[in-house]
């Protein structure tokens, strides 16, 4: 760490008013505020809060990758829970005859 640095999370400690682990985790926050918003492959995204549309009120496009990415992140962002007891309908146990059924067999 330079000394630059050093100085910079000084100066963002004594800014910040609280516990010292407050303090602690403002020297690694950052702000964003000139870095552009990217995809995953870098490239930068101008507006990510419309999509590709099918004319003016129509349909979104597969082809808006940036969305596709969008729902693909949201989708992924919880891994479910395991079923333990699986839903199904099937009959348990063992079938045994009490009487003679000769109009089935």
């Amino acid at each position: 760490m330079s000394d630059a640095d050093k100085t910079v999370s000084k100066e963002k400690r004594s800014q910040t008013s609280g516990s010292p682990k407050q303090q602690d985790l403002a020297v690694n926050k950052s702000s964003g505020i000139g870095n552009p918003m990217t995809t995953d492959q870098g490239v930068k995204i101008n507006d990510d809060h419309n999509t590709l549309k099918a004319g003016e009120r129509g349909p979104s496009l597969l082809e808006d990758f940036i969305m596709r990415e969008k729902i693909t992140h949201f989708d992924h962002e919880r891994i479910p829970e395991r079923v333990v007891h699986a839903r199904g309908s099937a009959a348990h146990g063992i079938f045994e005859v009490t009487r003679p059924i000769p109009e089935y067999t």
